[in-house]
């Protein structure tokens, strides 16, 4: 009989290893519930796409606070922010002592998340986000941040090989000292990438435009 994995006892990268390997195709089937379901529940209520859907893990302030964030750059663009919203989940808090017993769920949800599709933006802090972001889930930084603004940030720069299987690419930029961040109280440092499969690239773009050049 096949022993059953012990999840607590695994590290910060196993155990995103592990939900993403096992757990994927459950992953990605649910999403696609999930799109059903809220699918059918457009045409019973008012509903507005979020222009922007942003994951942010282990802030430093209230969820509130956070989502208040985005007003700035929504008002900066001229968005109307009833029509085109921006989606923020700020719940997620992750350690990287190995033996802290995180809570398996976190991780659920964060893979569910991500494997379902719909996410933008993705910003965090520790091993959880550098093991998603050397995993592949990242998008190269190089289709929509200009050279001048790499060049910038060039000993920032977090790289992906895809699993191995492409050439190496920066996927996401480590914000130290970016006065956006910290005027809200959200990091005093962090990390920031846009998710592979987003679609919004007119948005994610401008985004980065006004984080990067803040």
């Amino acid at each position: 009989m096949e022993k059953k994995t012990d999840f607590k006892a695994l590290s910060n990268k196993a155990k995103v290893q592990y939900i993403w390997d096992y757990y994927k195709l459950h992953i990605l089937f649910g999403g696609v519930i999930a799109a059903i379901v809220i699918g059918l529940g457009y045409h019973f209520i008012t509903y507005r796409k979020p222009v922007l859907s942003v994951i942010m893990i282990n802030v430093q302030t209230t969820s509130e606070n956070a989502e208040a964030a985005f007003d700035e750059f929504s008002d900066a663009t001229g968005y109307d922010k009833k029509q085109q919203p921006i989606d923020v989940s700020a719940n997620l808090q992750f350690s990287d002592d190995p033996n802290a017993t995180t809570d398996y769920n976190d991780y659920m949800v964060l893979s569910t998340m991500i494997g379902a599709g719909g996410e933008d933006l993705f910003f965090g802090t520790g091993s959880v986000y550098t093991d998603y972001a050397e995993e592949g889930a990242l998008m190269d930084l190089r289709t929509y941040v200009s050279d001048d603004v790499l060049e910038k940030y060039k000993d920032h720069l977090i790289y992906s090989t895809d699993d191995g299987e492409s050439e190496s690419y920066p996927c996401a930029i480590e914000l130290t000292d970016n006065r956006w961040i910290q005027k809200y109280g959200i990091y005093d440092s962090c990390y920031f990438g846009v998710f592979s499969r987003s679609e919004q690239k007119d948005y994610y773009t401008k985004f980065a435009d006004f984080l990067l050049n803040y």
